[in-house]
């Protein structure tokens, strides 16, 4: 058994594509083993989302589909469609029976237990997410100049409050932080992507600087809320294109590589201690992942952990044992 499998526990989500299909499976970061959980059920940007009980696993997969996956039972639930041009940030409620997503202009709070929604009238929003109070959701919007601003609201749809006075572009990738007093998101698009993060009681924006080529993606919270972790691309005359995995301070400092991908960028995932990220590399000239490794934060050792024909988004599980 190595080393990092004792040292670490849990399980990894991710996406695979065997045989053609894509479908959500588990890896056992102790022992080395995988469960599929699905049958052809998954999509190429299909991302698992775990409860915080780690005892569902939320999805949008084919047909934009959103699914929920029992993990004690093995059932599999379909629970709504999306459109085609919808948000696809999926987020559970602190009390692990409530999911929260955006479609049709807007927010749906789905109970998995009572099989009933709710719903909140929210023009244009998208990655809406919970606060840990339970009481109140974080949301992107449109102002009436027609910039993208985060808001907060409650969750019987009253006290809409702006928090950012954006004026740079779309933020993408909007995430906000486990303790709810900060978020963070990229800008302005794909070729240039900065990332920013913003102290939800002030307003303040911290610029993160990220690679020289600017285009930085992935960005993720570290379970205590104090480091962010992401990728970002770099570039060299021998090599080509390739990924640095960052992490960096809330407000922009200490920032640090810590490992190397041969993708052009990768997304990255906190174990739940927040010792350790796991990371996709082994891209091919497709520049499809067929590798994850997992890095230490202060132990600069990458690991692989697993291959396979192809691999997509990863998550690790919030706890250390599956609930």
């Amino acid at each position: 058994m190595s080393y990092y499998r004792v040292r670490q526990t849990g399980m990894i989500a991710f996406t695979a594509i065997r045989g053609g299909h894509y479908d959500i499976w588990l890896y056992n970061v102790q022992n080395g083993s995988r469960l599929q959980l699905t049958n052809r059920l998954a999509v190429s940007f299909s991302k698992p989302v775990w409860s915080r009980d780690n005892s569902k696993i939320a999805f949008v997969g084919k047909n934009q589909i959103v699914y929920v996956i029992y993990l004690t039972t093995g059932r599999i639930a379909a629970i709504d469609q999306i459109g085609i041009d919808d948000g696809l940030t999926l987020d559970w409620s602190p009390n692990n029976r409530t999911l929260a997503y955006t479609t049709r202009n807007q927010i749906i709070l789905y109970d998995v237990l009572s099989h009933q929604s709710t719903s909140i009238l929210a023009p244009d929003s998208s990655d809406v997410q919970w606060f840990p109070s339970g009481r109140e959701l974080l949301f992107q919007g449109v102002d009436s100049t027609g910039n993208q601003q985060l808001y907060r609201i409650d969750t019987n749809g009253t006290r809409r409050r702006q928090i950012t006075n954006n004026t740079e572009g779309p933020l993408n990738e909007v995430s906000l932080s486990p303790d709810g007093t900060f978020a963070l998101y990229t800008t302005p698009g794909a070729s240039i992507s900065l990332v920013r993060t913003v102290d939800l009681s002030t307003g303040d924006v911290y610029e993160i600087t990220g690679g020289e080529q600017a285009k930085n993606y992935y960005p993720t919270w570290s379970p205590n809320a104090n480091l962010i972790a992401f990728s970002a691309t770099a570039f060299r005359e021998d090599v080509g294109y390739y990924n640095e995995i960052r992490v960096v301070g809330k407000r922009g400092g200490n920032e640090r590589i810590l490992a190397t991908s041969s993708c052009f960028a990768t997304p990255v995932t906190w174990s739940p201690d927040g010792r350790s990220i796991a990371y996709l590399s082994g891209c091919s000239e497709q520049n499809y992942a067929t590798e994850m490794w997992l890095i230490e934060v202060q132990n600069l050792i990458p690991m692989l952990l697993a291959r396979d024909t192809q691999i997509g988004n990863l998550s690790w599980s919030s706890r250390s044992v599956l609930g």
